[in-house]
């Protein structure tokens, strides 16, 4: 993670829970996350990461027809919270793609704990919280798989925990990419098809 990140803008100093968030947002334009507690305002994406996130969406969505997992795109909220703790869930997430495989996690107001799968697309105003805060909550709360798309360096970061090992490997959109939740498959995206 060597890159250079601009400042994260941030609402307040407060810490928030999940009560006082959902509060906070009920009547309110835009869209924000809850990041350890503080809420973030998200700026309007680019349209270099509308085509990444689109991209990765149909790839997912078409190869999953059929199967227990879903896919879901952004805006869509994830809570991360220790197991049965959801009143005391202090990050909610939108991210930009994601996958889950247990129906039990998805209601109709969102996704009650860690996705298998997430991929975000960096954003020059939040590149910190997806390269740092992101990446611990998405670990610590059991995603297994996290990808990190940057449109204007064109690198892809993948991160896969298995147990308590965190693994990473780097690529550019120059290269083909298995998704590695799906062990048993040969299901790969073809970064040289993505248009921008």
């Amino acid at each position: 993670m060597t890159e250079k990140h601009m400042q994260k803008p941030k609402l307040r100093r407060k810490k928030y829970d999940l009560k006082e968030f959902l509060e906070f947002v009920k009547d309110k334009e835009g869209r924000y996350e809850l990041i350890d507690g503080e809420i973030y305002m998200m700026a309007s994406p680019s349209m270099d990461h509308q085509d990444i996130a689109g991209f990765i969406y149909r790839k997912l969505g078409n190869y999953l027809e059929g199967k227990k997992c879903r896919a879901f795109i952004a805006p869509f909220d994830v809570f991360l919270f220790e197991k049965s703790k959801k009143s005391n869930c202090k990050n909610v997430f939108q991210p930009d793609v994601f996958v889950v495989c247990n129906k039990n996690k998805m209601s109709q107001h969102g996704i009650n704990g860690a996705p298998d799968f997430v991929v975000e697309v960096v954003s020059p105003s939040n590149a910190d919280n997806d390269y740092i805060d992101k990446l611990h909550a998405y670990m610590k709360y059991g995603v297994k798989e996290y990808w990190i798309v940057n449109p204007i360096t064109k690198k892809i970061f993948v991160y896969t925990k298995e147990e308590k090992e965190v693994n990473s490997d780097k690529h550019t959109f120059g290269d083909k990419i298995k998704v590695g939740i799906f062990k048993d498959d040969d299901f790969e995206i073809d970064f040289k098809e993505l248009q921008i």
